[in-house]
């Protein structure tokens, strides 16, 4: 092989290479402070009733997910965080709600292993609605 043959295909490794790297970083959103969901308006479909409870291994977070939507929602992601008494984020914690949530109907949700702290956060973090694909019938 000549030596362009050799830097074209050493030109086409490395090139491979850098692709690859940058394709598993930065694959979405990631929680903080100020980042708080992956989805803005999620109040205008869900509501959250939550309180923290004291285990062993930590605080846990438990409550329902209220759906106030026509259609079911799939795919629900809980953000729980804890914070500090001016509000600074000590901790956070995403986790799946079980299953589906129905719509115009609730599904409860648990966020264990926090640590204690003056204050939490919930939210939403993400979610997909399930769209019905009724045919009518004749």
């Amino acid at each position: 092989m000549s030596h362009t043959g050799i830097r074209t295909l050493g030109g086409v490794v490395l090139l491979g290479l850098a692709l690859a790297g940058c394709a598993g970083r930065g694959a979405g959103v990631m929680p903080s402070a100020t980042v708080t969901t992956a989805i803005q308006g999620w109040e205008h479909y869900f509501r959250l009733d939550w309180a923290p409870t004291e285990k062993p291994t930590g605080q846990e977070i438990d409550g329902y997910i209220y759906n106030s939507y026509g259609a079911a929602a799939s795919n629900v992601q809980i953000l729980a965080q804890t914070l500090d008494k001016s509000g600074n984020l000590v901790a956070q914690r995403i986790a799946w709600v079980p299953g589906t949530v129905p719509a115009l109907n609730r599904a409860y949700f648990r966020v264990p292993g926090l640590p204690t702290g003056d204050q939490y956060r919930v939210t939403v973090w993400g979610f997909d609605f399930v769209e019905s694909s009724s045919v009518p019938q004749r």
